[in-house]
């Protein structure tokens, strides 16, 4: 009998040191959307759902992050795969993942056998990237010279560089991209400043005539489902709070390159937070194309994270 509480004791404490670095962690939302045209096009209405699953382990300075998917309509898929460590002043990373959502850039891309190797000189963080998929490597340069936080990126065929800063109150942001192919840049500015409550921005970005911009960001929204190589936008947007509720109007209007893809597109939203960490935003989209077919869409998420 004390045999066996004994071999019992030492299990309980294998487990529970086993486990202590160990984590679990995700989110789900479910989406009704109705999507109105202005033809004879019959509206459409859909309830999709999404689930997110983080798995995260560690040890000492290693960390493995493992991230799944299960999505109502494609069924469970694997996103993120990536172990992290320190050799040294060096840290790496090494796996599959997205890039980071810019101005410029979506992140709906993942590549495999990425790396990233990275570390801190006189308070300048440099990093050296690449992966399988293309046998280009990035070098970054990133820190903060005189107030402005600067990011500045070498690739094999373009340059990148971002800045942001706060000037007098407003917060600036300056983006480019500087690319050896002609007609391949892009260049975009964000000006912000909160006036009694309310949080007023401006964004400003212009493509070259082979550029497709593809951003997912506050300003523009999803650019992808709205513009072709060569377009220029600029948006509008409030934000504030009322009772409780995150209230934002964005209005975007594309210059396109061909003047009959000149789009308008404005959104509203409203993001109540409920109980248990559960969200309820509602959202309404008016899309209003020169030569193509208007649409008007509401969209209801309810969403959780635990």
């Amino acid at each position: 009998m004390k045999k066996q509480l004994l071999i019992a004791a030492v299990a309980a404490t294998m487990t529970s040191a086993a486990f202590a670095d160990i984590s679990l962690t995700g989110s789900m939302k479910v989406n009704y959307t109705n999507t109105e045209y202005n033809d004879t096009t019959a509206s459409t209405n859909n309830v999709v759902n999404e689930t997110d699953l983080v798995l995260t382990g560690s040890n000492g300075a290693t960390k493995v992050h493992v991230e799944l998917s299960v999505d109502g309509n494609s069924g469970t898929n694997t996103e993120d795969v990536w172990l992290s460590t320190k050799i040294g002043d060096v840290a790496v990373k090494t796996g599959r993942w997205n890039l980071t959502d810019t101005i410029f850039t979506d992140n709906a891309t993942r590549t495999d056998g990425n790396w990233i190797l990275s570390t801190d000189v006189s308070g300048v963080s440099i990093a050296l990237e690449g992966d399988s998929n293309t046998s280009a490597t990035k070098t970054t340069l990133k820190g903060d010279i005189a107030g402005v936080s600067a990011k500045y990126a070498m690739k094999t065929a373009s340059d990148e560089l971002f800045l942001s800063s706060d000037v007098a109150g407003f917060g600036v942001t300056y983006a480019m991209i500087d690319a050896d192919d002609a007609n391949s840049s892009a260049a975009a500015f964000t000006i912000a400043k909160e006036f009694n409550g309310v949080t007023v921005s401006y964004s400003d970005v212009d493509a070259d005539s082979l550029y497709q911009i593809k951003g997912d960001t506050a300003a523009f929204g999803n650019a992808i489902g709205f513009m072709n190589a060569g377009d220029d936008a600029t948006a509008i947007k409030l934000a504030t709070s009322v009772a409780g509720n995150t209230v934002s109007a964005r209005f975007v209007s594309v210059d396109a390159l061909v003047a009959a893809n000149d789009v308008d597109v404005n959104t509203f939203t409203v993001t109540r937070p409920l109980a248990g960490g559960t969200t309820l935003e509602v959202t309404y989209t008016d899309t209003d194309e020169t030569t193509l077919v208007d649409t008007e869409v509401l969209d209801v998420e309810l969403a959780v994270k635990f």
